[in-house]
C-alpha cells in the first residue's frame, strides 16, 4: 500500500509539473510573440479548441462571440470566437496573437465583418487598432491581459444589426484566431 501511494505521489508529482510547463511554455510563447509558436499554438486553437467554443459562442449569455470574416487570400468565410467587450457605439476585441492573427489581417484587408454576439449579428466596420490600456475590460480580464503581455486591441464599430439571412456559411472551423 505505501509503494502504490508513493507511486501515485510520483505521478500526480510529474503530471502537476507537465501542466506547469505547458503553461509556462504557452505564456512565453505569447508574450515573446515568437512566430513559430504562435503559429503552432494557433493552429491547435483552430483545430481543437475553436470548434468546441463555436458550438456555443455569440449565444445569447456566452462568454464569447464570434467575429464573422473573409479570408483575404482564399475568399472563404471564417467564424472564430472573440472575448468582444462592449465599448460605445461597438466593441473592443483584445489582440492575444496582435494584429498579425489572421481574423485581424481579413477584417482590415476586407474592411468589414460581422459579429455575433449575445444571440444578435452586427455588422462591424471602421476597424481601429488601439493600445490595450484605452480599452473598456474588466478587471479579471486585465490581469490576464498583463500576464499575458497583451499590448492591443481592436475596435469595431456597430454598422447594424444584420438579417441572419444576408450571412453567408462560413467554415466552422475558423481561421487563425
Amino acid at each position: 500500500m505505501k509503494r502504490l501511494l508513493g507511486f501515485l505521489l510520483v505521478l500526480v508529482t510529474l503530471l502537476a509539473l507537465a501542466v506547469g510547463a505547458v503553461i509556462t511554455m504557452v505564456v512565453v510563447g505569447v508574450r515573446s510573440r515568437d512566430r513559430r509558436f504562435i503559429r503552432a499554438f494557433t493552429k491547435f486553437q483552430r483545430d481543437v479548441v475553436n470548434p468546441e467554443v463555436l458550438k456555443t459562442a455569440g449565444d445569447a449569455g456566452q462568454q464569447f462571440s464570434v467575429i464573422e470574416h473573409v479570408g483575404r487570400k482564399t475568399g472563404k468565410a471564417y467564424e472564430t470566437p472573440v472575448g468582444a467587450r462592449r465599448d460605445g457605439d461597438g466593441w473592443v476585441v483584445s489582440l492575444v496573437y496582435g494584429r498579425e492573427a489572421s481574423w485581424v489581417q481579413n477584417l482590415l484587408a476586407a474592411g468589414s465583418g460581422v459579429l455575433h454576439t449575445d444571440g444578435r449579428r452586427h455588422r462591424v466596420d471602421g476597424f481601429e487598432i488601439v493600445p490595450i490600456d484605452s480599452a473598456p475590460l474588466p478587471e479579471d480580464e486585465a490581469k490576464a491581459i498583463t500576464f499575458f503581455g497583451i499590448t492591443e486591441a481592436l475596435r469595431l464599430h456597430d454598422a447594424g444589426e444584420v438579417d441572419e439571412a444576408s450571412v453567408p456559411a462560413a467554415d466552422t472551423a475558423g481561421e487563425e484566431s
